[in-house]
């Protein structure tokens, strides 16, 4: 028979004779070191006292003032603050500062180029500001006096086409909504609509965001939306909104429409009805690596762009089409939304301040518009995946580099490349 060993407390007073340094694993005798659990050696190497508060503290927690001095992160945030201009940290009572709308530090040393507003008293930079009713005064508060701005839900104004020398008239337009959200809405929409103006583009408040805004442009073409001109508008306005504190793929509310303009597939109704079955087919049937390419998950899809869910028929082409019309009308919260009268709409996509994914974005529906019009519905339907991801690509009006890559990286596309037997 086994007795179990009773364990016993040490007696009361009785110290250990070594200890262990949590730094380097090795045993010291606790007299030798003023730091519980740090040996001397890990001591001398690892902390420092502060002069301004005389606690031993760990070297990583020390900062270094302008002028030399070093003292804990404790002491410095109570008598100094640091630029967020310069980097540099200053003492209070040497060093003014201004701070600005989003709490940055500004010393008196980098304030050159920054300006009060003369409506709210927020500190801006000079570039941030312009002359209102005789004042100098920031973006928001120019947009607020000018009634600029953010509009309401309802608010369309008469659209201005943007298309390169000699594209037809009845060519593929590009009409884009960016909703964005968690941010200074105001603020971003007044500083993108100064830099580019109101002939490109627009804001818009949206019930569906949570204190955001909605971007939305005019029509453009595919060869104006991906010039470099224009490339530089979205790579700004994904800056300005970031800088303002928008997010767009990091949110459970914001979605990046596009529309596209029914008379490209055709005058009569006929022509876009058939467009219409076309689109959906390729949305139907395709929906698991669209919902991939889209980034959005299937609740939020389900929400805001549902399946067509086409029901299988052995009619002709026409009854198709007009079913898929009659049926598609219903609602205006799918995948493809045809609720409108002159655009077509594609829904499914998750927003995003990534200039290279929206470049993918407007490639791959530019290139889908035109393979649906150029092929029939019964060859979309023996399509696969990876034929349909070739024919986009190549009948992009445009260089699709970026679908190409964006493609790749989401593993539903092999890149092209020549393989070698073994």
């Amino acid at each position: 028979m086994t007795t179990r060993r009773r364990r016993t407390e040490p007696p009361e007073g009785m110290a250990p004779m070594l200890d262990q340094c949590r730094h380097c694993g090795d045993f010291f005798e606790p007299a030798e070191s003023s730091l519980a659990g740090v040996c001397p050696a890990c001591e001398s190497e690892r902390y420092s006292t502060c002069p301004e508060c005389r606690q031993v503290r760990a070297n990583r927690e020390f900062i270094t003032l302008e002028g030399g001095r070093t003292i804990c992160r404790t002491c410095a945030n109570t008598i100094a603050r640091r630029c967020d201009e310069c980097g540099r940290w200053h003492l209070i009572d040497e060093v003014g500062h201004i701070t600005d709308r989003h709490g940055n530090h500004i010393c008196e040393r980098c304030q050159e180029g920054w300006t009060r507003c003369e409506r709210c008293g927020e500190w801006v930079p000079d570039n941030e500001t312009r002359e209102s009713t005789g004042r100098r005064v920031c973006f928001r508060c120019a947009a607020d006096e000018a009634h600029e701005g953010v509009q309401s839900y309802y608010y369309k104004p008469r659209p201005v086409f943007h298309r390169a020398d000699g594209e037809p008239a009845d060519g593929l337009l590009l009409g884009v909504e960016l909703e964005m959200d968690h941010g200074n809405g105001d603020a971003a929409a007044a500083r993108i609509i100064q830099e580019f103006g109101s002939d490109w583009l627009y804001f818009k408040r949206d019930g569906s965001l949570d204190d955001g805004v909605e971007l939305v442009t005019h029509p453009i073409s595919p060869a104006v939306m991906m010039s470099d001109e224009t490339r530089e508008m979205w790579a700004r306005i994904s800056e300005v909104a970031l800088e303002e504190g928008l997010r767009s793929h990091d949110t459970r509310t914001c979605g990046l429409h596009v529309h596209v303009n029914r008379d490209y597939f055709g005058k009569g109704a006929l022509a876009q009805e058939m467009a219409e079955l076309k689109l959906n087919t390729v949305a139907d049937r395709f929906f698991e690596p669209l919902t991939i390419f889209s980034r959005r998950n299937r609740d939020l899809l389900h929400r805001w762009a549902k399946r067509p869910m086409l029901p299988r028929s052995e009619d002709g082409w026409r009854k198709r089409a007009k079913c898929c019309h009659d049926m598609s009308c219903t609602d205006r919260y799918r995948a493809v939304n045809v609720t409108n009268e002159a655009t077509i709409e594609f829904r499914l996509f998750r927003g995003t301040l990534k200039p290279q994914t929206l470049m993918a974005t407007f490639q791959f529906v530019s290139g889908l518009c035109a393979v649906a019009k150029a092929s029939s519905v019964g060859k979309l339907e023996k399509m696969t995946w990876y034929e349909l991801c070739d024919a986009i690509v190549d009948a992009c009006p445009t260089e699709a580099a970026e679908l190409e890559a964006y493609l790749v990286e989401r593993e539903l596309m092999t890149p092209k490349e020549v393989l070698k037997c073994a």
